[in-house]
């Protein structure tokens, strides 16, 4: 499954997309094209709620998965390597240090 946006403020952050509560995702390829005029920071993020168990109190939870910055008119592939041990499980959200339209970021993920 694959799933593109173009790059968003934090004020409008995009859920790229949603893992179900007995899943888990993990990211199988993630492909920033910035064309636009200055340098872009992407950030993706795993928005969760964490369940009551063994003296935890439930709540909600966002953690920082993936930091990517992108030059100017450059094209970034992260290497599969890297991915391989980044799992979402709640929401996958995308920003940006600020709004372009011509960066695209295009993040490949499968259910476990």
């Amino acid at each position: 499954m694959t799933a593109r946006t173009a790059a968003l403020a934090v004020a409008n952050i995009a859920t790229l997309f949603s893992t179900p509560t007995v899943k888990k995702a993990k990211l199988t390829s993630v492909k920033v094209d910035n064309q636009g005029a200055v340098a872009r920071t992407i950030h993706l993020r795993d928005d969760f709620t964490t369940d009551v168990s063994a003296g935890v109190v439930a709540g909600d939870k966002e953690i920082e998965r993936l930091q990517i910055t992108v030059g100017a008119g450059l094209t970034a592939v992260v290497p599969e390597t890297e991915l391989k041990d980044v799992e979402f499980l709640g929401d996958c959200k995308c920003f940006a240090d600020a709004a372009e339209p011509l960066c695209i970021i295009i993040v490949g993920h499968h259910m476990e």
